[in-house]
């Protein structure tokens, strides 16, 4: 009983170490900066009656450095809504979402990146699960496509790539449909991605083997949570027969102590205290192309 109240009271000290550390990964470097985009979607609704929006933030550094190497387009996972809001008086973004590469947008921008981070369209917010289910849906994949199209017109001449963590699979299943030249995106980057069978958002359920681009997954040995085990992520290796460059890179554990249960973002399943070696093997990845 002694051994077990000591182990509490150390568990609930790193717990608050934790917090704090936490906090530190989401708030904004000084050098980057966000705006809001919103474009209006010309596709039927999959919910509701009113022609649906798609948003999303464009984070940039402030100072302006060397231009941007390429574009990433986060996103993220579960039911795909960070229920974003635009800046308030204080230019601080309303967003309700702790998710990997939402919280850590800034880090890619840090590399160089014009970085995209989407919300989900209105009208699929409108479903109970939202997304979930929903990305290799034509809907979906057609709100990614204009996005990719907006992000060429608006940055012309820089490589477009897809990042997606978790649940955020869409990527794959554009990819599968649609090369570079077709509208589709230049390569691709996954983290912590379903990857199991059975899923009709899992990377399995995507037509790998006609994905043409290059492909790196990203996994955390400690991800604990289901059917994003990092150990899977050799069998989407083997279907990808048409990438020209796939690489699976598993990071050893060791981050911060889970403040949410495994399958949620402040684990080893969304980086935690890892965030910026994950960031950077994608950023290197990124870079060679």
């Amino acid at each position: 009983m002694i051994a077990s109240g000591l182990e509490h009271r150390g568990r609930k000290s790193l717990g608050s170490l934790a917090a704090l550390l936490a906090c530190l990964t989401f708030a904004p470097m000084s050098s980057a900066q966000d705006q809001v985009v919103t474009l209006a979607i010309t596709r039927p609704p999959v919910a509701g009656t009113m022609a649906p929006t798609q948003s999303f933030i464009v984070t940039t550094p402030a100072v302006v450095a060397p231009a941007p190497t390429a574009v990433v387009i986060l996103l993220t996972g579960g039911t795909g809504s960070i229920s974003l809001t635009s800046a308030g008086s204080n230019g601080t973004l309303g967003i309700n979402s702790s998710n990997f590469v939402v919280r850590d947008r800034w880090l890619f921008a840090g590399h160089g990146f014009y970085t995209i981070t989407l919300d989900s369209a209105t009208d699929f917010q409108l479903l109970p699960n939202g997304l979930k289910g929903q990305q290799g849906s034509t809907a979906h994949i057609t709100d990614i496509l204009q996005v990719i199209a907006w992000a060429r017109a608006t940055v012309p001449g820089l490589p477009v790539w897809v990042v997606g963590t978790s649940r955020g699979t869409a990527g794959a299943f554009v990819a599968a449909a649609y090369n570079p030249p077709s509208g589709g995106p230049d390569g691709l980057v996954f983290s912590s991605p379903v990857n199991d069978t059975g899923d009709p958002d899992s990377l399995l359920s995507a037509n790998l083997a006609a994905i043409t681009v290059p492909v790196l997954l990203v996994g955390d040995a400690g991800n604990a949570c289901p059917g994003t085990l990092a150990a899977d992520d050799a069998t989407v290796k083997k279907m990808l027969t048409s990438s020209p460059k796939v690489e699976n890179e598993t990071l050893p554990s060791g981050g911060l102590i889970a403040l949410t249960d495994a399958c949620n973002p402040l684990s080893d399943h969304g980086f935690f205290g890892l965030e910026d070696k994950a960031v950077r093997k994608m950023a290197l990845f990124i870079e060679t192309y």
